[in-house]
C-alpha cells in the first residue's frame, strides 16, 4: 500500500530521517516538470516491503533545496540526475558530480526540463 504525504521543501531531511530512524529504506526518488514548477517525491519501503511511503513537495524552478545525501547516502546519485536532468537546485550533497554524473562535457544542459515556447513564433 502506498502512503503519499505532501511535505514543505524544508521539511525534506527532517522527515527522511524520521522515516529512516524508524527502519524504513530509501528506494527511489523522481521530479516532474509542472511548467511552473518541480515535483520532486522521494519513495521509502516500510514493514519488508509491504508498504510504500512518499515523501513529495514541490518547488519553484529558481528555488534551492537540500539534498537528503547528507542524511542516507542512497540518495546521492538521485539528487545529482535530478539536478542535472532537471535543474533542480540541490545543495549540501555529500557528493555532487558537477553536472556530470550522467551527462557528458558537450551534452545538452538539463535535457528533462521543458522549456517554454515562444507564442509570437506560433511554436506549440
Amino acid at each position: 500500500m502506498e502512503s503519499i504525504r505532501e511535505i514543505n521543501k524544508n521539511e525534506i531531511v527532517s522527515e527522511g530521517k524520521k522515516l529512516l530512524d524508524d527502519g524504513a529504506k530509501f528506494v527511489t526518488a523522481v521530479c516532474n516538470d509542472l511548467d511552473d514548477k518541480l515535483e520532486v517525491s522521494y519513495f521509502f519501503s516500510k514493514n519488508s516491503g509491504t508498504e510504500l511511503i512518499c515523501l513529495r513537495y514541490k518547488v519553484a524552478k529558481d528555488e534551492e533545496v537540500v539534498s537528503l545525501s547528507g542524511t542516507t547516502l542512497a540518495t546521492v546519485l538521485i539528487d545529482n540526475e535530478m539536478k542535472e536532468l532537471f535543474g533542480l537546485k540541490i545543495k549540501e550533497l555529500a557528493i555532487d558530480y558537477g553536472g556530470h554524473l550522467l551527462l557528458a562535457q558537450d551534452s545538452p544542459v538539463t535535457p528533462l526540463l521543458k522549456t517554454k515556447k515562444d507564442a509570437s513564433k506560433g511554436e506549440s
